[in-house]
C-alpha cells in the first residue's frame, strides 16, 4: 500500500494547527463521504480518514514528520570575492581614537544587553512554568488531574478481589449516580452519557487471570506498545458506536502478574469529540502510579 501524505490529502500545511485540521477534515468528510456523494469513490474517504487518523494523533503527527524531515535550501547564497586590487584601503586616523570609539566599550555594551536578555529569559521561563498539580490517590493507584474533572472514590466496602478505586466524570453529576460499588452496575454508559463528555471507572482486581480483549489492537511494536500507564505498557483496546465510544484499558502492577487494573471509559459524542476526550483521558493515565 502506498503510503499518503495525510498533510497534502487534507490540503493543510505543515505547521496546521488541531483545528485547522480537524475543519479541514470535516469538510473533506461533508464532501466525499457515500451517504454525501453516491458517485464519490470509498477510496477518497478511506485516505481521508487515513490523514485524519495521522494529524489527529499528536504522537503519531511527530513520528510522521521526523520520518519525512524537509530540508529547506540555504536562504543566502556566498558573495564573491572581492578582489584584492580593488579593496578599499582604510585611512588612518590622525589623533589617537576617542574613549567612544574604543572597542572595549562596545563589547562591555554587547554583554551587557546579552546579560539582560538572559535574565529576562529566565524570569518569564519560570513565570509561565506549568503548577505542578495535586495527585489523587486511590487504592493502590496515585494520579494527576489535568482536566480537573470529578473525582468519586470507591467505597469501602467492597469485597478485596474485585473493586473499584474511582469513578472520573467530565461532567456535574448527582452524587447517588457515582459508580462506586463493584457490586453494583454503572447505569452511566455510552448512550446517557452527553455529547463531548465522558464516564471513567477505574477497577481493581486481587485474583485470577487478567483478560485479554477481542478484538485487541495490536501495534508495529507488539502489543499496544505505544499506550503507556504508569510507566509500563497497557492492552487496549476501543469499540465505536453510532454516536459513542467504548474505551478499555488494562494494565498488571509491575512485580504482581495475579493483580491487574481495568479502566473502563463510556463516551458520548461524534469520532472528533471521541478522539478530543481520548486524548485528555489519556494524559491523565500518563500520570499513573503505583502505590507501594
Amino acid at each position: 500500500m502506498t503510503e499518503i501524505d495525510p498533510y497534502a490529502v487534507l490540503g493543510v500545511p505543515r505547521g496546521a494547527s488541531r483545528e485547522e485540521i480537524a475543519r479541514a477534515y470535516r469538510r473533506l468528510a461533508k464532501r466525499f463521504h457515500p451517504d454525501a456523494d453516491i458517485a464519490a469513490p470509498n477510496a477518497s474517504m478511506v485516505r481521508i480518514n487515513e490523514a485524519w487518523g495521522v494529524l489527529s494523533d499528536t504522537a503519531r503527527r511527530a513520528r510522521w514528520d521526523r520520518a519525512h524531515t524537509i530540508i529547506e535550501p540555504a536562504p543566502w547564497t556566498p558573495r564573491a570575492p572581492m578582489d584584492p586590487a580593488r579593496r578599499p584601503r582604510t585611512a588612518r586616523p590622525a589623533t589617537p581614537p576617542e574613549v567612544q570609539e574604543s572597542p572595549w566599550l562596545a563589547v562591555t555594551a554587547v554583554g551587557f544587553v546579552a546579560g539582560l536578555i538572559f535574565l529576562a529569559i529566565i524570569f518569564f521561563a519560570l513565570a509561565s512554568a506549568p503548577e505542578e498539580l495535586p495527585r489523587v490517590t486511590a487504592g493502590e493507584l496515585s494520579f494527576a488531574n489535568p482536566q480537573q474533572w470529578v473525582i468519586a472514590a470507591g467505597e469501602e466496602e467492597q469485597p478485596a478481589p474485585h473493586r473499584v478505586l474511582a469513578h472520573i466524570v467530565t461532567y456535574a453529576i448527582e452524587p447517588t449516580s457515582a459508580c462506586t460499588n463493584a457490586g453494583e452496575p454503572c447505569e452511566l454508559t455510552g448512550d446517557v452519557v452527553p455529547p463531548g463528555e465522558a464516564s471513567i471507572v477505574i477497577t481493581a482486581f486481587e485474583s485470577g487471570t487478567p483478560p485479554v480483549p477481542d478484538p485487541i489492537q495490536r501495534r508495529t511494536y507488539g502489543l499496544d506498545a505505544q499506550r503507556i500507564i504508569g510507566g509500563e505498557p497497557a492492552a487496549f483496546r476501543l469499540r465505536r458506536l453510532t454516536d459513542s465510544a467504548e474505551a478499555w484499558w488494562q494494565l498488571s502492577p509491575p512485580g504482581f502478574p495475579d493483580r491487574w487494573i481495568e479502566v473502563r471509559a463510556d463516551i458520548g459524542g461524534q469520532i472528533l469529540e471521541q478522539d478530543e476526550l481520548m486524548q485528555q483521558i489519556e494524559e491523565l493515565l500518563a500520570t499513573v502510579e503505583f502505590v507501594e
